[in-house]
């Protein structure tokens, strides 16, 4: 049977080491509805026991569930593991079709995309998360989904809870759940008698969240209208001995080693901002060095080709907002040490 289409998983580590199968049962649907009959697995090469457990159940379902004939049937599907080099930008799903094509992981405009599928075939991407998640669902009644979460988010979502936090991991908590039962209730609270002043969630491209809204809820609407986003599931918890301005400085580090270059608003912007950063890290900057800055981040995000430079700026915009205190104290410092 030729290839009709290509389903790209977009490896989450955790849910491949404990429950792989779960992953290829929630895939079931789609590639029966789609008649497609070739799927790719993208994990990261840093990721070897979520590979080797993956391979080992790509191994098991042959044996009746995936391969020539499925079921005594004429439906066929296959799924291949395609190893990507860990490259940040390969989250953005153009850059991962292009990784996965053999070609250097770069992000592509959309409609190009359209037109240009890998091997000319239809092409549907979804994280394994999203899978995961199919699968229970299927064996419960149609609604039991939804009856968890938000309106607008249903079900759960595992973070990584990390940082200034007593019991650090991964956890999973239905969509709504606000910051302060995850980091108080769950993670134990702050150690060493320190007070709470910031929640970043999202990974390198999420906002900083202030002690203000410890009652927010955790769903996608809600982190938006804070200029965070739900991310890789990352939730890093942040003392009152943190410095936002290093803060910032540190995730703006990564974006500019990660940026793949293509567009000029993200492999210039990103690095001006990062010395600009540093600039009023290390007190030398003037009160136009932070309006320029801002300025900055505005455009990079407003003009990026893809979500990497566009998420660029959030703990750089969300530190501003809600801990513009912080860099004021660094231009204080830096007036001083020029008298």
């Amino acid at each position: 049977m030729p290839m009709r289409g290509i389903r790209v998983h977009s490896a989450d580590r955790s849910i491949l080491e404990g429950d792989p199968h779960r992953v290829l049962e929630g895939d079931d649907p789609g590639r029966l509805r789609d008649r497609r009959d070739t799927g790719y697995a993208y994990p990261s090469g840093g990721s070897i026991a979520a590979i080797k457990r993956f391979e080992e159940a790509l191994k098991q379902a042959g044996k009746g569930f995936l391969g020539r004939s499925i079921i005594s049937s004429d439906f066929s599907f296959d799924v291949e593991i395609r190893i990507g080099a860990g490259a940040f930008v390969c989250g953005e799903e153009t850059a991962l079709l292009a990784s996965i094509e053999g070609k250097r992981g770069t992000p592509r405009p959309l409609r190009r995309t359209l037109r240009k599928r890998p091997v000319g075939k239809p092409t549907l991407i979804n994280n394994v998360e999203t899978f995961a998640n199919i699968a229970p669902d299927r064996y419960q009644r149609r609604d039991a989904f939804g009856e968890v979460g938000t309106p607008k988010s249903a079900g759960t979502k595992v973070f990584a809870l990390a940082g200034k936090v007593q019991i650090s991991g991964l956890i999973e908590v239905p969509m709504g759940t606000n910051l302060r039962d995850i980091i108080f209730e769950i993670g134990g609270g702050i150690p060493g008698g320190h007070k709470f002043k910031a929640a970043q969630t999202g990974g390198p491209s999420g906002g900083c969240i202030p002690e203000q809204h410890l009652d927010h809820p955790v769903d996608y609407e809600s982190l938006q209208e804070l200029g965070s986003i739900m991310g890789s599931g990352g939730l890093i918890v942040m003392d009152e001995t943190s410095d936002m301005v290093d803060v910032a400085r540190y995730f703006m580090e990564f974006c500019v080693d990660e940026s793949c270059g293509k567009c000029i608003p993200c492999r210039v912007g990103t690095k001006q901002m990062f010395d600009l950063l540093t600039k009023i890290y290390e007190g030398r900057a003037t009160d136009i060095d932070l309006a320029t800055l801002e300025q900055l981040a505005h455009v990079v995000k407003d003009t990026s080709l893809c979500g990497l430079g566009m998420s660029a700026p959030n703990p750089l915009l969300s530190t501003l907002r809600f801990f513009k205190e912080d860099y004021i104290q660094h231009l204080k410092d830096s007036t001083l040490a020029n008298v």
